[in-house]
């Protein structure tokens, strides 16, 4: 079974140069559905239609406004187009928005296109010869150059085979859109049908749509279920990039929805308020770019605010040969954007296309103006191989790390560290491993009887930008590598240092002691009153810590520990008493035990913690574990 090959065509080109009725005698649809549009006889909004070329391939074709007023929706439909028709019509030749809207096309990096001279009804053979020349003329220097020009006229029907030819050898030219990609759709219309919902349509940008996926709605953060996918009217199972869809959407009302707003697959695009870009001059551009000038930026349907800062150039114009410079882009309000993605630029007064680029980084940090280092960076992403682009994303993510699932063809490079679920720079593991073991010494130089520092400070002092989770899953991957290991909720030395002679022979007294005292704790004030030398400033939880981290002891509750011998000896003598009887009170625990019910009671808890024990109304019975070696 062949496959489908859907892409999209848009049409570009002056004010009534015949751009919808061009559409209408190829498809045979009026793309010029508003009355106000019939009446004037002119596009306002964005006008779609099918185009079937043979061959398995299908154009979803958009009709843009030529209108100077209109060409903020010429850009939002001029955003997904794979192919572009520019169309001039013989009896008036080239005009000023043909050449802005040619300028557009060039900024958003339309790869493929034809020139299509109309009206050719309507003048002698000489005169749209003449026409088309212009044309190419005009065209020198931008995508459209060497393309074919195709004489037409949409009243007789002339040249219409031909660029129906033409439009499907330039497509089969040209590379496929990305379906393997997460799902990404901005929205250029919104509405509402009753018994369907809410209904937004656009171009399929990236990736696949079923029916009953979950999505969401950037940037309000949104989450919505599809609840049906069409195509040009018609019901289908999926949805790929290169089409024009509908989407019928459950979890979101209309109103809530607006034109450059994108359907996505989560984490597919984020929302932000700055990027950074290449960005270079239109063609036709006579003007300026100066640092700190206040544009509107138009990416994918959107258009929004926004200030300039020059990063390598002092100000750029085609007089003095820096038509082209690396950018930071600070947005008065949100855009939903990828790495990759390409923008128009038009000045804040008068409205004039300026330029357009390349998107390179999403929210980064600011930047100063001619810093070496943020360039050099930019230099990578704009130019660098896959490696070097992973590399500085690492880089950049720092401790909070990048996620396995979106990278997991670096999961096993060599300046890569795999911890959990998340990627992390070698140098960075390197770097935090050598500061832990720096910090420990000085720990346990200060506490020689605590093991080691609590995850949770060394987290803090670290400023690891992960949560609680990562971190441990960081100091796990970490283990072994740097003198230091986890043990717990703490990361302890590999190797302990001694105590001094006086703080040692403290410990192995308390230590006998407890042995001695058995299952009777005495509480911790009787305990450390007779410890040599005093409790010298370590506070009581501290001794009674380092007891149970050396073994000597068992923590029943944190206040009161037992000596781990006289633990084991009384688990022998509960063995000998349940092969004889097969239960316990608590007067006859008391009676094996010695225990007052001040001690009894915990100590039988944790028994039964353990597993030792099993309480069953006022008595205990042998526990799973008891009889385990």
């Amino acid at each position: 079974m062949s496959v489908v090959r859907h892409s999209i065509l848009g049409t570009a080109g002056h004010v009534d140069h015949g751009k919808s009725a061009l559409i209408r005698a190829l498809t045979g649809v009026e793309t010029d559905r508003l009355k106000e549009e019939r009446e004037r006889g002119i596009s306002i909004e964005l006008g779609f239609a099918e185009l079937a070329l043979g061959n398995d391939i299908v154009l979803g074709v958009v009709d843009v406004p030529g209108h100077e007023r209109f060409v903020k929706q010429m850009v939002a439909g001029a955003g997904g187009i794979d192919l572009a028709m520019l169309v001039v019509a013989a009896d008036e030749g080239v005009m000023p928005q043909t050449i802005e809207h040619l300028d557009i096309l060039s900024q958003l990096d339309v790869q493929g296109g034809v020139i299509v001279i109309t009206k050719v009804d309507l003048v002698d053979n000489e005169l749209a010869e003449v026409a088309a020349e212009e044309v190419r003329d005009l065209c020198k220097g931008t995508f459209l150059e060497g393309r074919p020009a195709v004489m037409v006229s949409s009243v007789t029907g002339e040249g219409l085979g031909e660029l129906r030819d033409v439009l499907r050898n330039e497509i089969l030219a040209l590379p496929t859109r990305d379906s393997a990609a997460p799902f990404r759709l901005p929205v250029d219309r919104v509405f509402s049908m009753p018994g369907a919902g809410v209904i937004v349509t656009g171009t399929c940008w990236d990736g696949v749509v079923k029916t009953g996926d979950h999505l969401v709605l950037e940037p309000s953060g949104a989450k919505l279920r599809v609840r049906d996918v069409q195509a040009h009217g018609a019901v289908v199972e999926e949805g790929r990039a290169g089409q024009r869809l509908a989407l019928a959407l459950h979890g979101v009302k209309k109103d809530e929805v607006e034109r450059g707003d994108q359907v996505v697959a989560a984490g597919a695009s984020r929302s932000c308020t700055r990027f950074d870009a290449r960005i270079s001059l239109a063609l036709h551009y006579q003007g300026q770019l100066k640092n700190r000038q206040r544009v509107h930026v138009h990416h994918a349907g959107r258009e929004v605010l926004a200030r300039v800062s020059l990063l390598d150039q002092l100000e750029m114009s085609h007089d003095t040969d820096r038509s082209s410079g690396l950018i930071q882009v600070h947005l008065e309000a949100p855009l939903v954007a990828s790495p990759g993605d390409r923008f128009v630029m038009r000045f804040y007064s008068p409205l004039t296309t300026l330029g357009g680029g390349r998107i390179l980084a999403v929210d980064p940090i600011r930047h100063p103006r001619f810093d070496e280092k943020p360039l050099a960076e930019l230099a990578i992403l704009e130019e660098g191989d896959a490696d070097e682009l992973f590399l500085q994303q690492l880089t950049t993510a720092s401790s909070q790390g990048l996620p396995v699932a979106d990278h997991r063809d670096f999961a096993g490079h060599d300046h890569v560290v795999l911890a959990g679920k998340r990627l992390y720079h070698a140098d960075l593991a390197v770097e935090i491993g050598t500061a832990i073991e720096r910090l420990l010494r000085e720990y346990v130089t200060r506490n020689p009887l605590r093991a080691g520092m609590p995850k949770e400070e060394l987290r803090r002092r670290m400023n690891f930008q992960g949560g609680s989770a990562e971190w441990t899953s960081f100091c796990d991957a970490l283990a072994g590598r740097h003198g230091w290991h986890p043990a717990g909720e703490r990361v302890v030395p590999d190797v302990r240092p001694a105590l001094d002679v006086g703080l040692a022979e403290a410990v192995e007294f308390l230590a006998s002691q407890l042995k001695t005292a058995g299952l009777a704790w005495p509480g911790v004030e009787e305990f450390l009153t007779s410890v040599p030398g005093g409790t010298r400033g370590f506070k009581s939880d501290e001794w009674i810590r380092h007891l149970v981290e050396r073994g000597d002891a068992v923590s029943v509750t944190p206040e009161i520990i037992v000596a781990q011998d006289a633990l084991a000896a009384f688990r022998v003598d509960l063995v000998g008493w349940y092969r004889a009887n097969a239960t316990m009170g608590f007067a006859e625990f008391r009676e094996l035990s010695g225990l007052t019910r001040k001690l009894g009671i915990p100590v039988l808890e944790y028994l039964d913690r353990l597993g030792w024990t099993r309480r069953e109304g006022d008595v205990r019975l042998a526990g799973p574990h008891l009889s385990e070696d």
